[in-house]
C-alpha cells in the first residue's frame, strides 16, 4: 500500500506580492499588502504594461 503525504505550502514572506487591477477610469494600477502602490493620480493613467512592470519591480524587493 502506498501512502501519499500532503506537501505543506510555505508562504513566501521574503518578497512582496503586488496585484495589478483595472481602475474605474479605465487605467491600471498595482497595490501590495505592504502598503506600496502605483501612483493613483487622475492625470497619469498607467497602461497595463506599465502597471505590470511597476509591480514586478516592487516584487523583486525584499520585504521588511
Amino acid at each position: 500500500m502506498t501512502t501519499t503525504t500532503r506537501r505543506r505550502v510555505h508562504p513566501d514572506l521574503a518578497h512582496h506580492h503586488p496585484r495589478v487591477t483595472r481602475t474605474s477610469r479605465g487605467g491600471w494600477t498595482w497595490a501590495c499588502d505592504c502598503g506600496g502602490a502605483s501612483a493613483r493620480s487622475a492625470a497619469a493613467r498607467l497602461t497595463w504594461h506599465q502597471a505590470y512592470v511597476g509591480a514586478l519591480i516592487h516584487s523583486a524587493s525584499i520585504a521588511p
